[in-house]
């Protein structure tokens, strides 16, 4: 009996790992609103369904646009100038899944399994491990000058990075670029399902009525990069502290490809460590889990995409489109797994 034509995609770990956060999401959430008797909104998938479907459809697009039509149809100009641009668009492209899964817990969505906040038990652990709320203790170096750079530092973590992908885009190998989006996605993920076990406000909150000392800046710009960062921010994304987490792992990404952007990024990282506590954003136990989970995600990470770069699946089509185009159902050399080297 013959067998139907059947067309491969190559999925990529990195939209592997989005995918399934948004899909776990959505499940959570038609699951936990069922259970406490609410309906399901269109509110609750503003972003999950659009990302998925993004998602899926670069799959397609992917497909149809690097793999080169039948020699005798004679139309492969165009695609011949959208492939190097398609290329670029879709490497880059888990930057904007990373910002879509953060986004996707905008809200109360972080309440999802856990209905209350957790603020007093990770105060309770900072003073049961270390003996003091770091926040409070920090209060003592507290100056315009400081507030300034750790307002400076915090905000880095923008442009940390791009400036370390970037490097690595141009002048390593393309497959260091991917294994980097792998481990970012794989700590962001980690992360992010931390904020829905553990959901947080954080200590700029619960302990403003301790704090003594208010953190007036220098310039006025400092005051709009914070203000900036709150506005972005979700309201509860404390426990880990991604930023550490996110921060440490480019670090190490750094390091594997450039000694020396490492050394250049050492004093802005630390300080970006610093900085999330010295502003009253986290605890220091979210800080301590960040800088854990961080070497977790990049051994991870890199392991998943030595093992799982690119996953083949094959799904049947109607013999009427193979008949029509040939080419569709032959076999796709689309995205072959990745081959990781030894960096310069």
């Amino acid at each position: 009996m013959r067998s139907s034509p059947r067309l491969t995609f190559h999925v990529r770990l990195e939209d592997l790992v989005a995918l399934t956060f948004f899909l776990l999401t959505l499940l959570l959430r038609i699951v936990c609103h069922g259970l406490e008797g609410q309906n399901f909104s269109p509110a609750d998938v503003l972003i999950i369904i659009p990302a998925v479907t993004l998602l899926l459809a670069k799959e397609m697009v992917n497909y149809f646009v690097v793999r080169k039509p039948h020699p005798a149809a004679g139309s492969d100009a165009p695609l011949d100038f959208v492939r190097p641009y398609w290329a670029i668009l879709r490497d880059w492209l888990p930057f904007l899944f990373i910002l879509l899964m953060y986004y996707s817990l905008w809200g109360d969505a972080t309440l999802l399994m856990v209905t209350t906040d957790r603020d007093q038990a990770l105060i309770g652990l900072d003073q049961r491990l270390f003996g003091f709320q770091a926040s409070l203790v920090l209060q003592r170096i507290i100056s315009p000058g400081l507030t300034a750079w750790m307002a400076f530092s915090y905000f880095f973590h923008i442009v940390n990075i791009p400036l370390v992908a970037c490097f690595i885009y141009m002048r390593r190998e393309r497959s260091r670029f991917r294994e980097m989006m792998s481990g970012l996605m794989v700590v962001s993920f980690l992360g992010l399902l931390g904020y829905l076990l553990v959901p947080a406000i954080g200590p700029m909150y619960t302990l403003r009525n301790q704090y003594t000392v208010p953190l007036h800046q220098a310039g006025w710009m400092f005051s709009r990069e914070v203000d900036f960062m709150d506005f972005a921010r979700i309201r509860r994304d404390v426990f880990p502290s991604l930023h550490a987490a996110i921060a440490f792992v480019v670090w190490l990404y750094a390091y594997r490809n450039s000694k020396r952007l490492f050394w250049i990024l050492s004093p802005m990282i630390l300080s970006l460590w610093l900085s999330t506590v010295y502003l009253r954003y986290h605890y220091l136990i979210d800080v301590v889990v960040g800088l854990i989970l961080a070497p977790l995600s990049y051994l991870l990470g890199n392991f998943l995409f030595r093992h799982f770069g690119d996953i083949p699946v094959s799904v049947g089509v109607p013999a009427s489109w193979a008949r029509r185009l040939p080419w569709l159902a032959k076999p796709s050399a689309v995205d072959p797994p990745p081959k990781t080297e030894e960096g310069r």
